[in-house]
């Protein structure tokens, strides 16, 4: 960020924040724009931390069975196995994908992405 904003200097093109009141243009304004510059990239350090810890603290966990083995990240399947069998039957029996999907209780879209495998 720091980089754009002195490339912006070096062509004459005056930054001014309008949520932080200050000019990029004065000595002042500039340090304020690196302090603010430099704890922004801190905390950005500091999560990235905090989360390899997490990371490396739920494969400890796996490691001595605290948690199940393979556990998946990330949002939970909306159609589960039984649900996809069944979407599956509908549709082998000749009912369309969105009256099938209604039955379900789920979206079209994501009854068409359970068909396709994502």
């Amino acid at each position: 960020m720091l980089t754009t904003v002195n490339e912006l200097r070096d062509r004459g093109i005056a930054v001014v924040s309008l949520t932080e009141n200050f000019d990029l243009g004065t000595k002042e304004g500039r340090f304020m724009f690196a302090v603010l510059a430099a704890a922004a990239e801190y905390e950005l350090e500091l999560r990235a931390e905090r989360q390899a810890e997490g990371i490396a603290a739920a494969k400890r966990r796996e490691a001595t069975g605290a948690m199940l083995p393979g556990k998946k990240t990330g949002r939970p399947r909306v159609i589960g196995p039984a649900e996809l069998a069944t979407l599956r039957r509908l549709v082998d029996d000749g009912v369309s994908v969105t009256e099938a999907a209604r039955t379900l209780k789920v979206g079209r879209s994501t009854a068409y992405a359970a068909l396709v495998g994502r």
